[in-house]
Formats: C-alpha cells, structure tokens, sequence
C-alpha cells in the first residue's frame, strides 16, 4: 500500500495528531538547527508529542461548557438570613436609609397607640423620651431632624425600646407587617 493511499484511510482526527506530531518534530529539528542544546530540543519535542498524543486519546474538543446548576431559593435559608444582614447595615456602618425609615414608620405606629403623631414635633420628644429612653429618643430625633442614620448599636437599642415599649403586641397583630402577618 503507498503512502498516499494509507494517508487518506486515516480518519481526519488521525491526520491532524500526525500533523502536529510532525510539527513537534519539526520544531524540535530547527532548535538543534538554531543552535539549542540536543538534550533541550529532545525534552520539548517529547513534550510536544506527547501533548500530542494526549490531546488526540482524550478527544479534547475545546471548552467544556458546564451545566447550569438551577438557582434553588428556600424561604429560611442562609442566603435569606445573610441578605437581610446586607440589606440593614451600609458600607459606612450605619444602618440603611431603607432599614431606618423601615425603623422609622414602626415607631410612629407605635408610638401613635400612646397618643405620640408627629416624632419631628419638638413638644413631643420628652413623652419619646419618657416611653423609649433618652439615648433612643435622641437616636429618633437624629434620625427625623437631622437625617443622621443610627449605627447597629442605636438600632439594637431601639428596637429593644420598641418592644418593651408594647410587648403584648407582636408583627402578627399588624396587617401591614412585611410578610403579611405570615406566623413563624
């Protein structure tokens, strides 16, 4: 059989290994020409092969595309526990504008039960101060006068103030709740 014959017998997957072995050879030959130590051209020519070779009996076909894992969102998970930290506190520390209106609007209901309307009322504040305590009544009037978010620590003390304030009241008691008054 001539040389011809078997080269077109060979599937085209053999002939590109066969090209690019003879490319490695090839390679290896011009860097003993260029003036390479033979023991050098000899190991990056066997290298060459045997990626070759590799390459060719692995039957690499370029990237892999992998599978799309589907996003499974529970309700009570961590992600859901981890957003909610990230959704309270800001970059700076304090807490969120959001979280703080949040916050907010939660103390004019409530304060509202005990006759309290208007938080940004001046005449007001030493009832705030008398029902929520006077650091939490002075994180409220920062808040509504100045703008000044409150850091974690004024809001844990806030939110303490808030439930002491009525304990008998709980998020359920409230249809406007986030999640509906949804029991946990």
């Amino acid at each position: 059989m001539r040389a011809r014959e078997r080269w077109d017998r060979l599937r085209p997957a053999d002939r590109r290994a066969l090209l690019a072995a003879t490319a490695a050879v090839g390679f290896g030959v011009a860097l003993v020409l260029l003036g390479s130590s033979p023991a050098h051209a000899l190991m990056l020519t066997a290298l060459g092969v045997a990626g070759v070779l590799l390459w060719h009996r692995t039957g690499y076909a370029g990237d892999t595309v992998w599978p799309r894992v589907p996003d499974v969102r529970r309700d009570g998970n961590r992600r859901d526990v981890s957003d909610l930290g990230w959704s309270v506190l800001g970059r700076d520390g304090r807490v969120t504008v959001g979280a703080a209106r949040r916050v907010r609007h939660l103390t004019e209901r409530r304060l509202a039960r005990h006759g309290i309307d208007d938080l940004a009322d001046p005449g007001a504040a030493t009832d705030v101060a008398r029902l929520l305590g006077p650091r939490v009544a002075r994180t409220v009037h920062d808040l509504v006068a100045d703008g000044r978010l409150p850091t974690p620590a004024e809001l844990d003390a806030w939110l303490a103030a808030l439930d002491r304030l009525d304990p008998t009241t709980t998020i359920h008691d409230h249809p406007d709740s986030p999640d509906g008054g949804t029991p946990r």
